[in-house]
């Protein structure tokens, strides 16, 4: 039985970081976030088992793809201090096949994060062993809007 473990926390310029850097690390894809011109590439791939993008009704479907939903928010977000995705880690059943443990998310992520206007990208993760199956779902900080 999976040991609960849920950790959320802010993607903050002003600490350092950005959703598209997240996103890479997420996803084990490399990805240009255009607003600096950094190419983000962290590698691990054989460590991600499933990634998804999720957006509500109302967002352009160009925003299923990761790099253009992130990159717009980074672009659309001017603060030097600002917080551009919230990450949620949380622990899966090692007990649940992959299929499962997808559907145990996307269910997650529709009813509390899509149907409320947001969008998000998750990455299913494990270890070698599949010992340690965990999410990470990267959501954008602000609702999908006109703007």
């Amino acid at each position: 039985m999976a040991i609960y473990s849920c950790n959320i926390s802010n993607v903050s310029r002003g600490k350092g970081s950005s959703s598209c850097a997240t996103l890479s690390y997420i996803s084990a894809e490399k990805v240009k976030e255009e607003r600096t011109g950094e190419t983000y590439s962290y590698g691990r791939s054989e460590r991600v088992i499933e990634v998804g993008t999720l957006i509500p009704s109302n967002a352009p479907e160009e925003f299923q793809n990761p790099e253009v939903l992130f990159n717009s928010i980074e672009n659309f977000e001017k603060a030097e201090n600002a917080r551009t995705a919230k990450k949620i880690m949380v622990a899966l059943p090692k007990e649940f096949d992959i299929n499962r443990q997808k559907e145990v998310i996307e269910n997650y992520i529709k009813d509390n994060i899509t149907s409320k206007n947001y969008a998000c990208t998750y990455a299913i993760h494990t270890d070698k062993d599949n010992s340690n199956p965990h999410a990470h779902i990267l959501i954008a900080n602000r609702q999908i809007n006109e703007k």
